[in-house]
């Protein structure tokens, strides 16, 4: 199968943005959600030291602060990951523009990628896994390079046999 497809920098967007979600989203959620337990026991814990100092309450106070510098901390981490890729994706778009057709080739043998000026052959025994997340096919290689393809690319009846062919090359353990 073989797809020529135009640059579209929205699609272009919101594939990096569910990549993002991917690989830092459960993340977030986590920490979030630890930011109220820590508060929580730094709360219980100082309450139990003002009635009666004692090692216990000492115990949920710490552990209680440092729930909450995880979640200081990657909050802020998250936050500069996030403003990095930002500032990477504006930069990939531009560069992108310049390009009117990328192809991908799904060969028997390989997936065949080429922007004009770029060629590439990946070998199917070369991909770790693949996903489908929001209409979106990710092929994620064993250096953990992503390849994207949108439903909205390639059409319906196309991303369903993109699909069948997918999982008959690539097995997933």
């Amino acid at each position: 199968m073989r797809f020529e497809l135009v640059f579209d920098k929205d699609i272009y967007n919101k594939q990096m943005d569910l990549l993002f979600d991917l690989a830092w989203k459960r993340k977030a959620f986590y920490y979030k959600n630890s930011q109220y337990f820590g508060a929580f026991l730094i709360f219980v814990g100082v309450v139990m030291i003002c009635n009666r100092p004692n090692l216990f309450g000492f115990g949920l106070l710490i552990l209680g602060l440092s729930n909450l510098l995880s979640f200081i901390y990657y909050y802020f981490k998250i936050k500069a990951v996030y403003k990095k890729f930002d500032v990477a994706k504006i930069k990939e778009a531009e560069i992108n523009n310049d390009f009117k057709n990328f192809v991908f080739d799904f060969t028997d043998k390989s997936l065949i990628t080429s922007d004009g000026k770029h060629f590439k052959s990946i070998d199917w025994k070369e991909f770790k896994t693949y996903l489908i997340e929001e209409k979106n096919l990710i092929l994620i290689t064993k250096d953990y390079h992503p390849y994207i393809l949108a439903e909205i690319e390639v059409g319906e009846e196309n991303f369903q046999k993109l699909i069948s062919f997918i999982e008959q090359k690539i097995k997933t353990k």
